[in-house]
């Protein structure tokens, strides 16, 4: 994903136009409650365990909310931003870290 946002973004930069990619980590979405179901059954966990450790692998201690990448998307389409381009940023409180 990370190519393919560098090679966009090489191509329409002189456009004007700005690309770059936005990493969520453990959103909590009715998605990521499907994910922990599926993955308890798998692992033979309850889907709350599973949570549990999400929030254990995220040193800010605690799920990300949809909120979190929103802000970080406003952020990069704002004039804040306006020499960012063919970067990936990390919005997990840190869980991928390593």
């Amino acid at each position: 994903m990370l190519g393919f946002t560098q090679s966009l973004a090489k191509e329409v930069a002189r456009d004007g136009i700005r690309v770059n990619c936005v990493c969520p980590g453990f959103v909590r979405t009715a998605m990521q409650a499907r994910e922990a179901e599926w993955e308890g059954r798998l692992r033979g966990m309850t889907p709350e365990a599973v949570l549990t450790e999400y929030v254990s692998l995220t040193p800010m201690g605690r799920l990300e909310e949809p909120e979190d990448v929103a802000e970080a998307v406003l952020f990069l389409a704002s004039d804040g931003a306006r020499f960012i381009a063919g970067e990936a940023l990390n919005v997990s409180g840190g869980a991928f870290m390593d």
